[in-house]
């Protein structure tokens, strides 16, 4: 049996801190790190304020069952709340949730829709899920085209896996006319190990002179792609810092 006198407490203070931290949390926080329940309290904190980002990141508590017991249709709440403020990370998350039916009813027409608002914003993750919607006909009628547009904004974001889609429509001729020069120069940009095993099934189907013409013309691509990362991240820091001025009326 456990025995602590008060000259045992004051002699070892640090099992006096010890057993304030196991106090401190509730039955609902059992089995939960002291740290994970400051992040939800703190998050909470700020979402109850109305702040997007607190909101989000209550619902990725909520999602995780971190600080908090787990629970799909609370984090959806708060999801939403910082998504109807426009904030794209939330949306975008909000549009994976109908996408897969976590939360809320399975509705990939409302997916879309999200999506689309962060994609709109710029928001790679959602670009490219909005490319694959219009790639797969999920939620929206299928339109390559309109695929590989959202896959090429992703992927001049430096989005690996858009990157890998456009080598597949390119491969494929989907939305594009049928290129395997250009569908080795994306396939050839990331560490996607499928894209890997792509572009090796490819080489077999190319000449000497094709395969060398892809290496070319992966140099040129990666060139290309790095100009626009660099590009979009200004414009992006440029939208952020007028947002963050005061009106001067």
């Amino acid at each position: 049996m456990l025995y602590l006198s008060v000259m045992n407490l004051i002699a070892r203070p640090w099992i006096v801190v010890a057993l304030l931290s196991l106090l401190a949390l509730s039955p609902a926080h059992a089995g939960m790190t002291p740290q994970e329940v400051e992040v939800f309290k703190d998050a909470k904190a700020w979402a109850e304020k109305g702040e997007a980002e607190g909101q989000l990141n209550l619902g990725i508590c909520y999602t995780k069952g971190e600080g908090v017991a787990k629970d799909d249709v609370e984090a959806v709440a708060w999801f939403r709340k910082a998504a109807v403020q426009g904030f794209a990370p939330a949306q975008t998350i909000l549009g994976h949730r109908y996408f897969g039916g976590e939360g809320v009813p399975k509705d990939q027409v409302q997916a879309v829709s999200w999506y689309r608002k962060a994609a709109e914003q710029g928001n790679a993750s959602a670009q490219m899920s909005l490319g694959e919607c219009y790639g797969g006909g999920k939620g929206v009628e299928k339109d390559f085209v309109q695929a590989v547009n959202w896959y090429r904004k992703a992927s001049e974001q430096g989005y690996v896996l858009a990157q890998y889609n456009l080598g597949g429509c390119y491969a494929n001729g989907e939305g594009v006319a049928k290129d395997q020069i250009e569908a080795y120069a994306y396939w050839n940009q990331g560490t996607v190990e499928y894209a890997r095993k792509k572009l090796a099934a490819l080489e077999k189907q190319m000449t000497a002179e094709q395969i060398a013409a892809g290496k070319k013309r992966t140099k040129e691509l990666k060139r290309e792609l790095e100009d626009k990362i660099y590009e979009n991240a200004l414009q992006k820091e440029f939208a952020a810092r007028i947002a963050e001025k005061p009106d001067r009326k």
